[in-house]
């Protein structure tokens, strides 16, 4: 049996191999940067907040249009020791508050055009926090500077805490222990894959996350670890070359691990040429998304799928038209979403 059959056999999946995967949106830094705003340091898209969030809110849209349903926060720079070097260390919990509000009022503006727009949810987005880890008698001030951000996001009206770009376990161990009282709020935890390549190779080793722990891991830390457990764990920021081997492994894992939870992927586009060049877009939004599916079709269990660095609207346009095709496929993938983030 071909897999195409075995795929039309199974009701949960179209006619042409869509499994009516949940989208998530695109980039926020690098398309503030396209758009011609300037990404300065510390604050980075963050700043966007103060000096421009209408253009905060166009990009949103503009995502939301393409085919998003669940739509980050400009929330990536806003940890209290950022804020503090910007000079702005008390209006932690007014922006976090203000990227949220931006968000709904997009749903304000989308349900006016069409009711189903104003469907999809809202993810508090937390980075890792900046600068050197504290010894782990003072982890308690980290602990602190997590909890206070997400609980900021939360009181505005998030929908999810998505903790994103997570490069080491360490790191994602204090967020996750941080957030342990949430509530009933999910959680979701995104890491970073492609380990500095091995000798002879200039490919990242997606087996193992940035730090170089494996997958495996990430499994107990996610299953059994101390804190707060993640309904879904996804790779994102990791270049495309890594991919296919940080999908295996993260699969192999969840597999041996009989993780319970939900599983997806959104790695950006750019790559380093040969020459050292660092090329933000290396494949164009159409070739983005056929090789998106690809990788979908090959591991079924992956149903959180959006993209990273370097992506524009055009690319989640591209992936909708794909993963789905038809009003019943993208039905089923509200029903999806509903059970994860009710």
């Amino acid at each position: 049996m071909s897999e195409d059959t075995e795929l039309d056999a199974d009701p949960g999946v179209a006619r042409d191999g869509s499994h009516g995967a949940v989208l998530l949106d695109g980039a926020m830094g690098t398309e503030l940067s396209r758009r011609g705003f300037s990404l300065e340091a510390p604050l980075f898209s963050a700043r966007a907040l103060l000096d421009d969030p209408e253009l905060i809110a166009r990009v949103h849209f503009d995502y939301l249009l393409a085919g998003a349903q669940v739509l980050s926060t400009a929330s990536f720079g806003l940890h209290a020791r950022t804020l503090a070097i910007a000079g702005m260390g008390e209006r932690q919990r007014e922006l976090a508050a203000r990227s949220v509000e931006l968000l709904e009022a997009v749903r304000a503006h989308g349900r006016a055009q069409d009711p189903s727009l104003a469907k999809f949810r809202v993810a508090g987005a937390i980075s890792p926090l900046p600068g050197p880890r504290l010894p782990e008698e003072q982890r308690e001030l980290e602990l602190a500077e997590y909890r206070a951000l997400a609980e900021a996001l939360i009181a505005a009206g998030a929908d999810l805490i998505l903790l994103e770009t997570f490069t080491d376990l360490v790191a994602a161990s204090r967020a996750l222990e941080a957030l342990e009282d949430l509530g009933e709020v999910p959680v979701w935890l995104a890491v970073v894959a492609g380990a500095p390549p091995p000798a002879g190779s200039r490919r990242p080793d997606g087996s193992r996350l940035l730090a170089g722990e494996g997958f495996d891991a990430l499994m107990e830390l996610a299953g059994r670890g101390r804190g707060r457990r993640p309904e879904a764990l996804l790779v994102n920021c990791t270049q495309i070359d890594a991919i296919p081997a940080a999908l295996e492994a993260l699969v192999g894992a969840a597999s041996r691990a009989s993780w319970p939870g939900a599983l997806g992927f959104y790695p950006h586009l750019g790559m380093r040429r040969v020459d050292g060049q660092w090329v933000e877009r290396i494949v164009d939004d159409e070739v983005f998304a056929e090789q998106m599916q690809a990788w979908q079709r090959r591991w079924p269990q992956l149903e959180l799928l959006g993209a990273c660095c370097g992506s524009t609207p055009d690319y989640l346009a591209a992936m909708h038209r794909r993963f789905q095709p038809d009003a019943q496929t993208r039905e089923r993938a509200w029903t999806r979403l509903a059970e994860l983030v009710p």
